[in-house]
């Protein structure tokens, strides 16, 4: 009966957990959108707050107007976070969802009324209305549920400080594109940023400068850190760009957001949450071009104020569509993309070019006059090209069709298609020299942090004491893959692609798959056994491929196969490797001394390596893989045939490691003993990491791990899958 109460509770928590941290998310995100799409509109079809300039033509007191567009700025902000809460565990996200986002929420709720008046144009809209308040509520029970969940963990306020600081940092690219004309008008006299005026010139060089501190700020940050600020930021500017349609948008194809630079803004969000790889590269070669030239002749009224929110909204979705796919490579979220990655753009391209093609001539015939990608009017691009231009765009093609007349222009479209082919192979090879130069400084970047923190030349100076004190201090204890790949020789097929993967200190960490699934690959490349094809390993800091000596010195490794001197006793081969990293004899005799006596070889010690069992050998490969205490302590099946006193012995000593801040990282098909002994897992399968999952979470579903592991390799029967 008691069990029966357990797996009904464990079935219920499960319910619960994924129905806030799974469902709700989900639901709010589809709430946001149809807010964002049930704005008010004018006759011209603008946005109804777009009408308002300064806080004097504001149908409400200033300093309600105020707070009431500090809130929808805030809300938008916090219904980002929160939606992404569960997909990323980040602290200070963390603690904005407990902390900041309730009290938001719950101004949205007081200043409802005002909001849809400012937003709508009128005092009740059903629509908005119900996005609204629906949406200040799934998000108001998201946080509450988050906030209990972790009510026991203790806040610095120093810590909260920062969560604070951060929020304000996520406000920056959420930042609604009629704010600043409300609160503060327009400027004095046109203050057009065209034909390379000064404030032109400035928002191209904005273009530049963001990108270069955006990378210079997170080259160095965990990739969970990087993925989040890429989707977010994203994101946010995709919900300032929506806000220009409305429902009615939906049933009018002629008015989707059909332009390049456009489609960026939702490819961007779409290829990096689920990792569209060959749709990313097609951003990346064609959006940016064109982002680059509507920048460069932007297509806005002469007249338009520098202040007016069609010129936030233009720069912010150019600048977006121009630099985030660089970003995102140079952060290393996609891998630089190659002749293959470039033959998929331009096919990608053809599509577009023929769609839009195709979609100019028909809605025009129809009587909506359309012009995407500029290929459909004289006053575009043809029109910048002075009187040349205009004689290629006036070669026409008349076709009738069921009653419809469709204009082509073929010189002008073909020529079109032909230059930015052309200007695309240009882009690639400047990209090429670009991320050249990026990824030279990136490693001069690295062998000075190096040299300025453990140079080796250095450190044959320092007292031993000093060089223990650096290797156990200096860095955090942390074991990071990023983006590593691997493959042996001419082989074409990788044994291990795009591994990502962090462990902390304090972490017995698991690490599950079936024979050849790249177990070892990993471990090897880990310890320096192999070179690292692509991507990197730190070890506490240390870039395994450019420092290798600093990230050997953290690490212990105990091998599959291990081969020892046999004609040296077990204290002579420990002493010997004790010598190689350099332990001082005090330090050593102390932990042989603890070690003996857990591993019980106080009478075999001094005798010779050849007479020792195998379970004896493996006992002395484990002592001098710690003799120099390791942050990291990496273990290739250590347990295979061993006896179950020394299995008892060997998980002794990895939970004593573990309790001193380190991290033991071991590869095992035992699955029961990891099950009891890792506080997280990863399970890789054919060179693919599958997942990387707590145990307690996993047995919190009434799984055991065997099971989860089964079901993730697909070696699960579907008769096993029913009954579970």
């Amino acid at each position: 009966m008691e069990n029966i109460n357990k797996a009904s509770t464990n079935k219920l928590s499960r319910i619960i957990n994924f129905g806030f941290e799974k469902v709700l998310p989900i639901v709010l995100v589809i709430i946001l959108i149809f807010r964002l799409l049930s704005h008010g509109r004018t006759e011209s079809g603008a946005i109804k707050i777009i009408q308002f300039v300064k806080l004097s033509s504001s149908p409400l007191p200033p300093a309600q107007t105020i707070i009431t567009l500090i809130s929808m700025w805030f809300l938008t902000t916090t219904t980002l976070t929160v939606a992404m809460r569960p997909h990323y565990d980040l602290k200070l996200v963390n603690l904005i969802v407990r902390f900041l986002a309730i009290p938001v929420y719950v101004l949205n709720l007081i200043m409802g009324q005002a909001t849809i008046l400012l937003m709508t144009g009128v005092e009740n809209h059903l629509w908005y209305t119900l996005a609204l308040y629906l949406e200040c509520g799934v998000g108001l029970i998201i946080s509450l549920y988050y906030f209990i969940k972790e009510l026991k963990e203790s806040i610095k306020a120093t810590t909260l400080l920062k969560a604070l600081g951060i929020f304000g940092l996520l406000l920056i690219p959420a930042l609604p594109t009629f704010f600043v004309q409300f609160v503060f008008g327009l400027m004095p006299g046109a203050r057009t940023p065209i034909d390379l005026n000064f404030y032109h010139r400035l928002l191209i060089y904005l273009a530049i400068i963001i990108p270069v501190i955006l990378y210079f700020v997170f080259r160095d940050k965990p990739q969970n850190v990087i993925r989040f600020m890429l989707i977010y930021t994203s994101c946010a500017v995709l919900c300032g760009f929506i806000v220009n349609y409305n429902l009615q948008s939906i049933t009018e194809p002629w008015a989707w957001p059909f332009h390049l630079c456009n489609t960026a803004l939702f490819i961007i969000p779409l290829c990096l949450i689920f990792r569209l790889k060959r749709l990313f590269y097609f951003t990346y070669f064609i959006n940016i071009i064109g982002a680059l030239f509507a920048m460069m002749m932007p297509n806005y009224d002469d007249n338009a104020n520098l202040l007016a929110a069609e010129m936030f909204r233009f720069w912010y979705n150019h600048w977006i569509a121009f630099f985030m796919p660089l970003l995102i490579v140079a952060l290393k979220e996609f891998k630089k993309p190659g002749l293959k990655e470039f033959g998929y753009s331009l096919i990608a391209f053809a599509g577009y070019f023929l769609l839009a093609l195709f979609m100019n001539v028909y809605f025009t015939s129809i009587g909506h006059s359309v012009d995407y990608f500029f290929l459909n009017k004289v006053d575009t691009v043809a029109d910048k090209l002075g009187q040349l231009g205009k004689k290629i765009f006036d070669v026409n093609w008349t076709i009738h069709v069921r009653g419809l007349t469709w204009e082509f222009h073929p010189l002008y479209q073909v020529l079109f298609f032909i230059v930015y082919v052309g200007l695309e192979l240009v882009e690639w090879f400047i990209y090429g020299e670009f991320f050249r130069i990026s990824k030279s400084h990136y490693d001069l970047h690295m062998k000075l942090k190096i040299k300025r923190t453990s140079h080796a030349a250095y450190r044959e100076h320092l007292s031993e004491e000093m060089k223990q004190e650096m290797m156990n201090n200096e860095f955090e204890t942390k074991l990071v893959l990023n983006h590593f790949s691997k493959k042996y020789g001419a082989n074409k097929h990788y044994s291990v692609e795009d591994a990502n993967l962090e462990v902390h200190g304090g972490e017995i960490f698991g690490f599950l798959g079936p024979n050849g699934a790249g177990k070892s690959t990993i471990i090897k490349s880990v310890v320096g056994i192999q070179p690292i094809t692509e991507g990197s390993i730190e070890v506490c800091g240390y870039d395994v491929a450019n420092a290798p000596r600093q990230a050997k010195a953290n690490i212990g490794y105990v091998p599959d196969h291990y081969a020892l001197y046999e004609k040296l006793t077990g204290r002579e081969y420990i002493n010997y490797i004790a010598d190689i990293f350099e332990v001082s004899k005090e330090d050593r005799d102390e932990r042989l001394q603890k070690y003996i006596e857990i591993f019980q070889l106080e009478q075999a010690i001094d005798n010779k390596i050849g007479t020792y069992s195998h379970g004896m050998k493996q006992k002395i490969t484990i002592m001098s893989a710690l003799i120099h205490n390791p942050k990291v302590w990496i273990l290739d099946e250590p347990l295979t045939g061993l006896d179950p006193n020394s299995i008892y012995q060997v998980k002794k000593c990895m939970k004593l490691h573990a309790e001193a801040g380190n991290i033991v990282f071991f590869s095992s098909h035992l699955i029961d003993i990891v099950e009891k002994l890792c506080q997280r897992i990863a399970i890789i399968k054919k060179g693919h990491i599958l997942c990387v999952e707590n145990v307690a979470d996993i047995e919190a579903t009434g799984t055991t791990l065997e099971e989860f592991y089964m079901e993730k390799i697909g070696e699960l029967d579907e008769e096993e899958r029913g009954a579970n």
